[in-house]
């Protein structure tokens, strides 16, 4: 098998995705994307508190804590999901 220099960019940028989605920035606030049945959906999740990671190998999931006008909330998902990874939960900062 061979694999080239745009495979190793394609699994670097895979992995750099899924990584970042447990590297918020404590304080700042985050609204929360995802695909629903092919439409992309947002909900403002609140400021970031913490994330952790459980689990191992295809198995590992990611887990987030926001605070959302003093309510906590805690969102979960896949860590790795499919190679396109558009069923999995992203973040983008609120402006």
């Amino acid at each position: 098998m061979s694999f080239t220099a745009d495979d190793q960019q394609r699994v670097n940028d895979m992995m750099t995705s899924r990584l970042s989605r447990g590297m918020l920035q404590v304080g700042l606030q985050y609204i929360m994307t995802k695909e629903v049945n092919g439409v992309m959906t947002e909900e403002d999740v609140g400021t970031f508190m913490r994330s952790y990671r459980t689990g191992s190998g295809d198995g590992m999931t990611v887990h987030w804590e926001f605070n959302n006008g003093g309510k906590v909330t805690a969102i979960s998902d896949e860590m790795w999901g499919s190679i396109r990874g558009k069923e999995l939960t992203y973040f983008r900062l609120k402006t």
